[in-house]
């Protein structure tokens, strides 16, 4: 039985909606009152940021009047990768994978696919490289691929494979109504990948009005169904952090979780960042995680790669924090 059924479907339906973001900034917020952290506060202002930026998206998605199905806030995990993903938006056809950037000033793509950004703070022109978002919703959708490729027979998971990215689409979205997208000299299959919120619903428009339907509404159902699923409600975990008395052993720490992701990797033939990514190895060094119920806090960390490495890792862990 589909844990939501039918409608008129005459414009957006939001299936998942999320407020993880709102809560996590309440938190802050009541530490801030009875302490001063610089670095809670640089967080709580990037969290109002992105839940502006992301209201922004939904009053677009809320008032387009297109049949759709919208997913908020999904995290998927499978064999080691994760994807944190903003927005699937689900029209009869086309499935659209979205990255939201809720980034200040102006964004340029040159035509080797870089992306920077430039802005002025307290008077002073920054200009720095970015991790490139296209890169970043990419990788979502290959574990969407991945996840959904398992399920189907082999026949079945050839043409589902084969159709995938003419079914499936990625989009990063530039929330912030003040930011410049200035993409003049990028590639044309980048350019058209990235676009600010109030042109996503005559993206949507445009992409689709020559397409054949592909999806059933109750496909639709079928696939909110899976999402909803598949997707990990991870426990919001407020980091605050005190300096170090002695002498900060996060750099001979990282160190020897390096080793050990390397070691593991080799002697089980496993792609290092099964063990672990660099950016879970960041929160292990963050949060040092003494006890399985403390690793399992961190995303990435479910059950069965804890029961792989996880008194390992704990180990490794359990060193430094005796140590100091």
């Amino acid at each position: 039985m589909s844990l939501f059924q039918k409608n008129n479907f005459k414009g957006p339906v939001f299936f998942k909606e999320s407020l993880r973001a709102n809560k996590e900034l309440q938190q802050i917020n009541d530490i801030l009152k009875y302490t001063k952290d610089s670095q809670l506060e640089k967080k709580a202002k990037l969290i109002s940021f992105g839940i502006e930026g992301e209201k922004n998206i939904h009053f677009e998605l809320e008032n387009s009047h297109i049949p759709m199905y919208v997913l908020h806030d999904v995290y998927l995990e499978d064999e080691g990768l994760s994807a944190q993903i903003d927005y699937i938006i689900m029209t009869r056809k086309k499935i659209f994978v979205i990255e939201c950037k809720n980034l200040i000033g102006t964004i340029t793509i040159d035509n080797n696919n870089n992306f920077t950004r430039e802005y002025t703070l307290n008077g002073k022109k920054i200009k720095e490289g970015i991790y490139s978002p296209i890169t970043q919703n990419n990788r979502h959708l290959e574990l969407i691929k991945q996840m959904r490729g398992k399920e189907k027979g082999m026949l079945s998971k050839k043409i589902f494979e084969k159709y995938f990215y003419d079914n499936y689409q990625s989009l990063v979205v530039l929330a912030n109504p003040r930011s410049i997208l200035n993409n003049k000299y990028a590639k044309k299959d980048v350019k058209k990948q990235v676009i600010k919120a109030d042109q996503l619903i005559h993206y949507i428009q445009e992409t689709t009005k020559n397409n054949d339907n592909v999806y059933t509404e109750q496909d639709l159902i079928d696939l909110s169904n899976w999402f909803i699923a598949h997707h990990i409600e991870n426990p919001i975990t407020i980091i605050n952090e005190s300096p170090q008395k002695d002498y900060d052993f996060s750099d001979d720490l990282r160190q020897d979780l390096k080793k050990y992701r390397l070691k593991t990797s080799q002697e089980n033939n496993y792609k290092p960042y099964f063990i672990f990514t660099n950016q879970q190895m960041e929160n292990l060094i963050k949060l040092l995680p003494v006890t399985i119920d403390e690793l399992k806090k961190i995303n990435g960390f479910a059950d069965i790669k804890c029961e792989k490495f996880g008194n390992d890792i704990i180990s490794i862990i359990q060193k430094y924090k005796m140590d100091n």
